[in-house]
């Protein structure tokens, strides 16, 4: 076992005051790095497991630039540090933190927890991604109940626990588990994400009394069909999970793909419209779960 104060986690933001990941007024610790490739991860910031230069075109003044003119994949045409560009057109996506911090940092926000029925959040890219990271964030969730606030995992938990399953659901209050492609063939060959280990593991820590809130993106031309869509309502019924929250698919991350370098394959993909996003929760409804379109 590595001591966490001195692994430290990769971090994009901590993201305070937010209302959509779990319940109350939270504080969204986003963990840096995924072994997925979903096609339309909307935080691909936190794709890569290393810090990485954010550019943005719009706000580049042009104040340096390489005397080569030769430019990063993003774009980006100069050396400044992102702590010193003047217009913040530079940013770096991903600090290392240790526990320690990262917990004085979330606990200075408790009494908008108390008051809301809120807490913390962990979330990624994927923030159970690796033995190691497993770890440290189950040692950030157990000092946060140590300290009476409310935790909660946004995982897909289709990786390998090195964590025990009893200590992992006792220190979160909710799993917040995706239910992305059914098939599980189609879904490791598009994401590169097993279903059978995502399942094993959620009756491993339902089996400790974990609570579990499956969360349904609902993408054109990969998870919006309607055999899709109840092939997950019946798996997560089948698990014994009462709820479902229907996530429709949007453009928010689109323009930081250009602004990382990346490519993005998904532009031409309209959003979801009220109408599919209450079909797939009608057909949810249909096998018995609560559902909650885009969530809490």
């Amino acid at each position: 076992m590595c001591s966490s104060e001195e692994y430290r986690l990769c971090v994009t933001q901590v993201q305070r005051y937010s209302l959509h990941d779990g319940g109350g007024i939270r504080s969204v610790v986003f963990c840096k790095g995924c072994p997925f490739t979903c096609p339309w991860c909307c935080n691909p910031e936190n794709l890569s497991f290393e810090p990485q230069v954010m550019w943005k075109k719009s706000l580049c003044i042009g104040c340096s630039v390489r005397a080569d003119g030769t430019r990063d994949a993003n774009g980006c045409p100069c050396d400044t540090d992102p702590a010193a560009c003047p217009t913040a057109a530079k940013e770096l996506m991903g600090r290392y933190r240790t526990v320690g911090s990262l917990a004085d940092e979330l606990l200075r926000d408790r009494v908008f927890y108390e008051e809301s029925g809120g807490g913390i959040t962990v979330s990624g890219g994927e923030c159970l991604a690796g033995t190691v990271r497993q770890e440290v964030v189950l040692d950030l969730l157990e000092r946060m109940h140590a300290a009476g606030i409310s935790t909660a995992l946004e995982t897909t938990l289709a990786v390998k626990l090195a964590v025990d399953s009893g200590r992992l659901a006792r220190a979160c209050d909710v799993f917040l588990v995706d239910f992305k492609i059914a098939d599980r063939v189609r879904s490791l060959e598009v994401l590169r994400l097993d279903t059978a280990v995502r399942d094993a593991n959620l009756r491993a820590v339902l089996a400790k009394g974990a609570r579990v809130v499956a969360r349904m993106p609902i993408i054109p031309g990969f998870t919006a069909s309607d055999k899709n869509v109840l092939a997950n309502a019946r798996r997560i019924r089948e698990l014994g999970i009462a709820r479902a929250d229907i996530l429709p698919f949007h453009q928010l991350g689109a323009s930081k793909y250009a602004s990382l370098g990346l490519p993005y394959s998904m532009a031409d993909i309209d959003q979801v419209t009220d109408e599919a996003a209450e079909r797939a929760a009608a057909l949810c409804e249909q096998q018995g779960l609560k559902v909650v379109v885009r969530g809490e």
